[in-house]
């Protein structure tokens, strides 16, 4: 039985970067693999094509996927040729059907953001869905406020490795890389009208919430929103309480963006070159220093060979407190030393001082301190680049994420 695994691409670069990654790892494990390209109007009549040409058991499916990319893919189904009568109750219509729940194929939606970025299509989600979130958080929020998902789990994100011939540190030409945008710049379609809030102050709980998340960086964006509403309304029920939260979860990349910036302008400010890449580091009040050699927007595989290039590749969260990011991974395939803030889930998995070098939010003001310790100790950072690379060599790889998969969802 020859087992085919669905992907889809041609949305967002980054997301098909990791496609291409999870599906050449399932290649060299024996899966066939059939690419739908959302930006070929063919693909979906090849697919169905594919679908209703194969014949079971000879023939399996299943779906693996970012971000909800194709969660909606339906069918036209006809009506069955035999009569029925008119006034029967249980009688079968044909009509659009979903995709994954006709042919009942797995849906495996690896979440890369929270899930309350994607409250609609995860109220609509196939019922074949497994939901695979890259925060333990996440995985909370799904199973506490989505009770038509029936099977939630944590994948961590993971690293690319660009080339396997990497330069030593004292070879680099880049001294600090911080590779994201600043999205305080973009966040602002996503602010709804405060004044629908009818159970509190919007305006005024967007600004405390916000302060309670700089004052303690630790906190969870949900946990401290559902807080405020419930020190003033206790009588406010679970589900307008995700509801409002879904509503605000502006403020979750307001708190991102704000210690974003802090990271890379405390480096600068002290005369550290910072070589940034992604949207709004030229539009900060400081962006004129001689120390921020701000590159633009490129596209996710082009930051690869600058990471080759790195001594030190920067990592702040996206507000994730129990999971990791890809620049983490990415940047310890590349042989670079990793400086990245904390989460529960970095702390299990890595000795800050050995794999990578970890910081608290709330000692900020240390990070120059730490960078300056490393360029000065370039034998030590050397060591934790190495070190920080086999860790991510050898279980952080989209094909360590693949062989989970198939263990425990493909088998």
């Amino acid at each position: 039985m020859k087992h085919t695994i669905i992907y889809f691409i041609g949305v967002y670069d980054t997301l098909d970067l990791f496609t291409g990654k999870l599906r050449e790892a399932f290649e060299t494990m024996d899966y066939a693999s059939f690419v739908y390209d959302a930006r070929l109007p063919q693909s979906k009549d090849a697919l169905l094509s594919l679908l209703a040409e194969s014949t079971a058991p000879e023939r399996e499916f299943s779906c693996v996927t970012f971000n909800n990319l194709g969660y909606n893919l339906d069918m036209e189904v006809p009506a069955p040729a035999q009569s029925v009568r008119e006034n029967d109750a249980c009688i079968q219509k044909g009509g659009t059907r979903n995709v994954w729940e006709y042919y009942g194929i797995p849906y495996l939606n690896i979440l890369m953001d929270h899930p309350f970025h994607y409250e609609k299509p995860l109220r609509l989600a196939p019922e074949t869905s497994v939901v695979l979130c890259t925060d333990r958080n996440h995985v909370k929020y799904i199973r506490r406020y989505f009770k038509n998902i029936h099977q939630v789990d944590f994948l961590p994100h993971a690293g690319v490795e660009l080339g396997s011939r990497h330069k030593p540190l004292a070879e680099r030409g880049i001294d600090v890389l911080y590779a994201g945008a600043l999205p305080i710049y973009t966040v602002a379609k996503m602010i709804p009208d405060l004044s629908s809030i009818p159970e509190v102050d919007g305006q005024l709980m967007a600004g405390d919430v916000l302060a309670e998340l700089v004052h303690h960086p630790d906190r969870t964006t949900e946990e401290v929103i559902e807080e405020y509403l419930k020190d003033r309304r206790s009588d406010i029920p679970d589900k307008r309480v995700q509801e409002i939260i879904v509503q605000m979860r502006f403020i979750d990349s307001y708190a991102t963006s704000f210690f974003r910036e802090q990271a890379v302008r405390i480096l600068v400010e002290n005369g550290i070159r910072v070589t940034a890449y992604g949207t709004g580091w030229d539009q900060c009040e400081w962006s004129g220093s001689p120390y921020l050699d701000y590159r633009g927007k490129v596209l996710a595989p082009e930051i690869l060979p600058s990471m080759n290039d790195a001594k030190i590749v920067l990592n702040t969260m996206t507000w994730f407190k129990a999971g990791a990011h890809d620049r983490i991974f990415n940047g310890m395939l590349a042989k670079a030393v990793v400086v990245t803030d904390d989460s529960t889930y970095l702390r299990r998995e890595f000795t800050d001082g050995r794999e990578l070098v970890m910081f608290r939010r709330q000692e900020l003001g240390t990070l120059p301190e730490r960078v300056f310790d490393l360029f000065g100790h370039l034998e030590r950072a050397q060591e934790i680049a190495d070190c920080g690379y086999a860790a991510a060599r050898d279980g952080h790889t989209w094909k360590s994420r693949a062989e989970y998969l198939k263990e425990c969802f493909l088998t």
